[in-house]
């Protein structure tokens, strides 16, 4: 029962959103003929490009969701030893600062499947929102995309995909595509069904940081290793850049931004921050081990760290192409001086592959009284220190109550790795000292733990980091 709890833990705290909000059954699809049922089956309202672009009826593929017909596409078989792309799609005025969301239900099919064994250099189907500088033609100015069928589509099941993105100033028109991108002529189909796309209103609140969306620069940032501006609208989730993050190249050492602010003791802190990763440049997939961190940093007067909390946003398993969001909360103890946010790109084994992030946040949601009383639920298990680290970490913990309880850590597929404390103990502070090692005495591989304290009242859990 306890692994099982841990696992549903584990996958809690790993669980990134890609959209602002979640959608609203009482909100209006903006899409026209949005299930391709007009007329028995058409692209009415649609604009199309290509002659991939058909449809899947009763009487042909009959791949269909819901009604009498979806959207089949696939790639052109003439001409097409270069890039080819074909598509369809629909144009609204958006309203700037509102959120768009694009979404449906894909289906790749066994007996027309995809080949491949890399998503960037094969066929792939993308759902992409685009925002324009002018109501006709103009130029891009910022978008976000999602693959939503390639060779690694699992076969003969429609899948829901969405994509969200805020429409940047100077938006004067706003597409909803669906594109099918096809590097030389190879064979496979997509299937498209129920689509939708929603305008909302992004929740908002004070950001602290300065320069949070990188507007021409990286001022207001303090930096160390390879992080620069980038400014290529592929490359920037809102106008006019982001920033990109890569591997120092150097063993022991990261590359990573932060920034610092003067902080009441116990405060609560939100830090939100947009990742990419994309096959235009640099991608990280596959057996490519970087990954970068949000961090949010608790200082005494002395600028040494009291406390943190932390969250993966990027790593070999962030969706390519798509501008994900990531959110944490930290809070402070009672001897905290000042906060500080920190983005760490980390390279345990000195692969090339880049990230990037935008639209960064940090912001006081309330303040409690965690770090001299722990909480109702009997405990309270704070950040390792130090975190990322070689070889020791120390994890410290609350107890509200004498009680049994169990400290292990866990790899990030839930499996264990070492018990680091398993009975009974008095109410109060106490700590507990991981060496790296696992339960079988041999030293764990650099990568991402997550330390779950578990007691008769419930559990929690912190990421840990290991570099060797």
């Amino acid at each position: 029962m306890r692994g099982l709890r841990s696992r549903l833990l584990i996958a809690a705290v790993l669980l990134a959103v890609s959209a602002v909000g979640s959608r609203s059954f009482a909100q209006t699809n903006m899409l026209v003929n949005p299930g391709f049922e007009d007329n028995g089956g058409s692209y009415n309202g649609w604009f199309t490009f290509g002659s991939g672009v058909q449809l899947s009826l009763p009487g042909g593929d009959n791949i269909i969701r819901t009604g009498s017909a979806a959207s089949k596409i696939y790639g052109e078989f003439t001409n097409c030893t270069s890039f080819h792309v074909v598509g369809y799609g629909q144009a609204f005025t958006p309203v700037v600062g509102k959120v768009y969301e694009l979404g449906g239900y894909s289906f790749v099919s066994s007996a027309d499947t995809i080949p491949g064994t890399n998503t960037c250099q094969y066929n792939r189907l993308i759902a992409k929102i685009v925002f324009f500088n002018a109501t006709s033609g103009g130029s891009e100015i910022s978008s976000n995309e999602v693959v939503i069928g390639d060779w690694d589509t699992p076969r003969d099941q429609w899948l829901e995909f969405s994509v969200s993105a805020l429409a940047p100033p100077g938006a004067l028109r706003v597409e909803a595509l669906f594109l099918y991108l096809q590097p030389a002529c190879d064979p496979g189909a997509v299937f498209v069904d129920d689509t939708w796309f929603y305008e909302s209103t992004p929740a908002s609140y004070t950001n602290v940081l300065n320069n949070p969306s990188f507007d021409t620069n990286l001022n207001g940032w303090n930096r160390f290793g390879n992080v620069y501006y980038d400014g290529r609208v592929f490359s920037r989730r809102t106008p006019t850049g982001s920033a990109k993050l890569y591997s120092t190249f150097v063993g022991g050492s990261d590359s990573g931004m932060y920034q610092t602010f003067s902080a009441p003791p116990g405060s609560i802190w939100k830090m939100g921050a947009w990742s990419l990763t994309t096959c235009v440049e640099s991608p990280i997939y596959g057996s490519n081990d970087n990954f970068v961190v949000a961090k949010i940093v608790f200082l005494d007067t002395g600028v040494g760290e009291i406390g943190s909390s932390e969250a993966v946003i990027c790593d070999n398993s962030a969706p390519l192409g798509t501008w994900t969001y990531h959110e944490l909360t930290g809070d402070a103890p009672a001897e905290m001086d000042s906060v500080r946010a920190y983005i760490l790109f980390i390279s345990p084994t000195l692969q090339g592959g880049a990230v990037w992030v935008d639209d960064i946040s940090l912001a006081q949601t309330g303040t409690t009284g965690v770090g001299t009383t722990p909480p109702v639920g009997g405990f309270t298990l704070h950040q390792n220190v130090p975190n990322p680290f070689n070889p020791t970490t120390r994890i410290d913990f609350d107890l509200a109550k004498e009680g049994a309880l169990d400290l292990s850590v866990y790899d990030v597929t839930g499996s264990l790795v070492a018990t680091l404390f398993q009975g009974r103990l008095e109410a109060g502070p106490h700590n507990v000292t991981w060496n790296g090692m696992t339960a079988e005495g041999t030293k764990a591989a650099s990568g991402i733990y997550v330390c779950v304290l578990a007691s008769e009242t419930g559990q929690t859990s912190r990421l840990m980091v290991l570099l060797r």
